[in-house]
Parts: C-alpha cells; structure tokens; sequence
C-alpha cells in the first residue's frame, strides 16, 4: 500500500521477516550479513536508523507496522517527524500489526517558513524513523491523496554514513544522530553492537553499494576480546585502503574511554594492552594513508568527560551521547570546512 511511492534511507533490502511480514527494514542484505561474524548476521538486521520518507496533502496518514522481537527488549519504538520536527514517538508492540494515524501538526500553520525552513530537511517531508529491533512496514494509506518520494532538494544536502560499536548503534539519542541534527545532515546508522569487526565484506558493501558523502568508523572496542593487534592492524589497512580508492572524507574514530582505557585502569592486562596498541595502530593508519580526505580522532576527544559514561563504564548515557554529538559535529565541521 503505497510502498512504492515512499523513499527508504538507511534500509539495504526489503526482506521476508518469518511470521511477521514481507518488508523487514534491514540495514545490510543477507547475502552479505551471512558473511559477517555470527552475531552481526542479526545485528545487520537491525532498523536503528533506517527511514521511510514521504510528502503528501493527506489529512489523515495511516500508517501499518509490525515488529520482530527483540532479545534485548520488549516494545520496540518508532519516531515520526515532520520535516527536521518530531511530531511523536509511538510503541510498537512486537507479533501484532500496529495501526498509527497522524495528522498534520496545527501548529505548523501558525509559525512563518523561517522557523520551518532552517535546513535539514523540508517541513514538506513526514518522516518514519526506526529505533532498535527489525521493524516490517505493512502499509501507509493516505486515503485517495497523493503520496511521492521527497524531492533531492527536500533532503539535507549531505549523506553521513556512520559505523562502529553498539555506541554508534545505541539509540535515536546516540551521539551520531545528535551530531547529524546538529549539522542538519542525514546519517545512516552502520553500528554492530558487540560485533563491530571489520570484516571485509561488510567494507566492501559500505564502500562500493551505499552511497554517502563521507564516513565515520569508530573502531576498537568490540575486538579486544579475540583479535590481536596485527589481527586488527590487518582489518584497519584494509579499511583505510578501501576509503582511498573511493576518495570520500573519512574520519576514523579510536576507542572512547571505557574501563580498559589504560589511563583508567587498575588493572592492566592483555585487554588494557590491546586498547592502546589499538589506539595506536589507528593513528599510525591514518598517517600512513597519506590522504588529506582521512583524519584520524582521539576517542578522548569526543568523549571528553568520562561522567558521561554509565556504571558498566563503557556505554554513554544520554547526557554522554549528547556531549559526544556536539563534540564530533564540531570536528565534522572543521574537517569537512563547512
């Protein structure tokens, strides 16, 4: 219903989700997820981040969605914007068809095209923004209206595409999508959580099928447990050399600070070892990629106060995703000369 005439972002293929429906908002196509680490093959079909995108004149939307359930939580969660505003956030219950009807914000008529208009995306365009678990998208009725994709000049004008850890992953407060509003961009979220390997397969998918205009890749931390550091240097070289063919900016990010960080640590061991062999590499990468589109960036500098950690001391909270946000837009836009 309607599935042809809308525009999906950060969504690598509409696939079968058993017993729940026919289009899975996946963000890596099983072909390739079926390549990657055990664990990553599901992650990749996680929906944080991905979109569907519309403009209509309708007054009433109808929108029909389900959910597959998650391991890790019970109701999952969709947002749904207008333009760069977020008009309301909905539970979606998991095994059911969830029925949503929205109607155009009043208020929206009683405010000048300044306050609409400040970049981002056109308050023309409503926007169904996927939290975490693997969301299947039924339908959306509009009741006789006409429905379109966005136009390329109703979308912000630069495509980020961000991967990593379950930090990038988080959630639709995580620190790239903060960053993302802050720099009225669009992100596509690319975070493994747990799982973040670097194999080659997922970065010959991100470099040669997904269009964006430049990259983040936060490194390290999900492959302390079981790489070692000419493992990783391996899989960082390759990386790095992927990203120089294709010539975009790229800006690679090392381990936040975390309980292992060695200025942190009480006890060092082969993990606190790693961290900073890790580090190290990935600044040694960089330099030697002798690109000026490749910058590499201290973890310590996104992450610059360690309050904004929780108690397990590796995942931000909210107030660690946001100060980290503010921080990385900062060097988006320097880098980037903005």
């Amino acid at each position: 219903m309607n599935l042809d005439k809308v525009e999906f972002y950060n969504v690598g293929d509409l696939e079968p989700i058993p017993g729940i429906g026919e289009n899975g908002l996946v963000r890596v196509p099983m072909k390739v997820r079926n390549l990657l680490n055990e664990k990553a093959r599901y992650v990749g079909m996680d929906s944080i981040g991905a979109e569907i995108r519309f403009v209509t004149d309708a007054t009433n939307i109808d929108i029909y969605i389900s959910m597959q359930k998650s391991e890790s939580i019970g109701n999952g969660t969709i947002r749904i914007y207008k333009g760069n505003f977020l008009y309301q956030t909905y539970s979606v219950q998991p095994g059911i068809t969830n029925f949503f009807r929205v109607t155009p914000p009043p208020n929206f008529q009683v405010v000048n095209d300044t306050m609409l208009n400040q970049g981002g995306f056109s308050p023309k365009v409503w926007r169904i923004v996927c939290n975490r678990s693997t969301i299947v998208i039924h339908g959306i009725d509009t009741h006789g209206h006409e429905i379109r994709p966005p136009k390329k000049e109703e979308l912000p004008k630069l495509n980020w595409l961000a991967y990593g850890s379950s930090i990038t992953n988080s959630h639709l407060d995580g620190y790239v999508h903060v960053a993302a509003s802050r720099l009225k961009m669009q992100v596509q979220n690319m975070g493994f959580s747990g799982c973040c390997h670097i194999e080659k397969e997922l970065v010959d998918y991100m470099v040669k099928e997904r269009s964006f205009d430049f990259i983040t890749c936060e490194l390290g931390v999900n492959m302390l447990q079981n790489y070692t550091p000419d493992e990783f240097n391996e899989r960082v070289r390759y990386l790095i050399s992927s990203l120089k063919q294709i010539n975009k900016p790229a800006i690679i990010i090392t381990p936040f600070p975390h309980r292992k960080s060695m200025e942190y640590t009480a006890l060092i061991d082969v993990y606190s070892e790693r961290n900073s062999e890790f580090n190290q590499i990935l600044v040694d990468q960089g330099k030697n990629a002798n690109s000026e589109k490749i910058h590499v960036v201290q973890g310590s500098d996104i992450l610059d106060d360690v309050n904004g950690l929780s108690g397990d001391l590796t995942h931000p909270t909210t107030y660690g995703h946001a100060i980290m946000g503010i921080n990385l837009a900062n060097h988006i836009n320097n880098f980037l000369k903005l």
